[in-house]
C-alpha cells in the first residue's frame, strides 16, 4: 500500500482568486510578554478557498449545506476513479479526452481528473491560465453521479467562455475538491482517498488535507 499526499502547500503570498478573496499571510508572531521562556508561533490569514479545499453547494446556493454538515466518515477511504489527460494553458478538456483515458467508473463514487496543471502550483499564472472543462466533458462526468469531483486545476470552468455546468454540478449535490497537487505520483487508475477539511462552522469550504491510497 502506498499513501500519497496530494495536498497543495499553503505559504505566505501564494496565489489567490483575487479580491475580495484575501491575500494569504503566514507569518511568525512576536514572543508573548506573559511567557518567560522562548516560544515560537505563527498567524495565518486566508480565505475558505485557499490551497486545496473541499466545497459544498453553499458556494452558489444559500440553502446548500455547510461544509461541517458533511459526515466525516464519508471522507475516509472513499473509492475514486482517476482520469489523466494532458491539457495546455487555457485549453478546453473534451469529453473525448476523458472517455479515452477513463477507467471503469462506478456510479456514485469520486472522480479525479489530473491534467498536469498541479506542476504549476508555484507559478504566477496558476489561476489565470489553467485549462477548463468543456460543457460536454463535465456533463459526461456528472452522468456518473459522482458524490465528489476533484482535479488539479484551480478553476474547472472558463472565466471568459463560461460553459454553464455549475447549476447541474451543485444541483446534484456534488462536492468539489480542488486544486490537487502531485497527481503525477499516482500510478493506478483506481484507489481510495481521505479528504479532511478544517472543522470550521458557517462556511461552504475550507482548506483540506488530501491523501490518495494505492492498494
Amino acid at each position: 500500500m502506498r499513501v500519497l499526499d496530494i495536498t497543495g502547500p499553503i505559504y505566505d503570498g501564494m496565489w489567490t482568486y483575487g479580491p475580495p478573496y484575501p491575500d494569504v499571510v503566514v507569518e511568525e508572531i512576536p514572543q508573548p510578554d506573559f511567557i518567560a521562556h522562548a516560544t515560537y508561533s505563527w498567524r495565518f490569514e486566508l480565505g475558505a478557498q485557499t490551497g486545496t479545499y473541499l466545497e459544498t453547494s453553499l458556494h452558489v446556493d444559500r440553502n446548500g449545506p455547510q461544509l461541517i454538515e458533511v459526515p466525516v466518515a464519508k471522507l475516509l477511504m472513499f473509492p475514486a476513479a482517476v482520469i489523466k489527460v494532458e491539457a495546455e494553458p487555457l485549453a478546453p478538456i473534451s469529453r473525448e479526452q476523458l472517455i479515452a483515458a477513463a477507467p471503469e467508473i462506478n456510479h456514485g463514487e469520486a472522480i479525479v481528473v489530473g491534467t498536469g496543471w498541479g506542476r504549476k502550483w508555484h507559478d504566477a499564472d496558476f489561476v489565470t491560465n489553467c485549462p477548463y472543462f468543456e460543457a460536454e466533458a463535465m456533463h459526461w462526468i456528472l452522468d456518473h453521479e459522482p458524490w465528489l469531483m476533484a482535479g488539479d486545476q484551480p478553476r474547472f470552468d472558463s472565466w471568459t467562455n463560461p460553459q454553464g455546468f455549475w447549476d447541474r454540478f451543485f444541483g446534484q449535490g456534488t462536492l468539489l475538491l480542488a486544486p490537487l497537487y502531485g497527481l503525477e505520483q499516482i500510478t493506478v487508475s483506481r484507489g481510495r482517498m481521505v479528504a479532511l477539511p478544517l472543522k470550521i462552522t458557517e462556511t461552504c469550504a475550507a482548506p483540506c488535507r488530501v491523501l490518495f491510497i494505492e492498494e
